[in-house]
C-alpha cells in the first residue's frame, strides 16, 4: 500500500534511545535529528577536513541530548560548558546518537573534503 503526504507528515520517525550514564548516577535520552537539523549541521562541515570544527562533538550533542519527552538538555549557550565534561562518557554518547542519527564517521570525512 502507498502512504500519503498526510500519512508520511504525520509519522512519528523522530525516536529516543534512552542511554544510561553511570558516570552522571543516570540516563539520558538522544533523540533522531530531522532532516533540516541534519542538514544545518552538515553545512557546518562542508570544506573543514584541514581546520575541523571546535567542539564538534559537543556541537552534535547540543543537538540531540534530550529528555523523556524530546526536549533538548542544552542550549547552544551551554556548549562551552557541555565540553568541560569528560571525554570518555561524551565520546561514547557521542558514538551512540551517531548510530541512532544513522550518520557515520565517512559521512563526517565526506562532508569535510567539501
Amino acid at each position: 500500500m502507498a502512504l500519503s503526504a498526510e500519512q508520511i507528515l504525520a509519522a512519528d520517525d523522530l525516536g529516543l534511545l534512552e542511554v544510561k550514564v553511570k558516570e552522571w548516577g543516570g540516563s539520558v535520552f538522544v533523540r533522531v535529528m530531522s532532516v533540516a537539523e541534519r542538514d544545518a549541521y552538515e553545512r557546518m562541515w562542508i570544506g573543514k577536513k584541514e581546520t575541523g570544527i571546535e567542539n564538534f562533538r559537543t556541537e552534535y550533542l547540543q543537538r540531540v541530548l534530550c529528555d523523556e519527552s524530546g526536549k533538548l538538555l542544552f542550549t547552544r549557550d551551554q556548549i562551552e560548558q557541555l565540553g568541560k565534561k569528560s571525554a570518555a562518557v561524551m565520546s561514547r554518547l557521542f558514538e551512540r546518537a551517531m548510530k541512532h542519527n544513522a550518520m557515520s564517521e565517512a559521512d563526517v570525512e565526506e562532508l569535510g573534503k567539501g
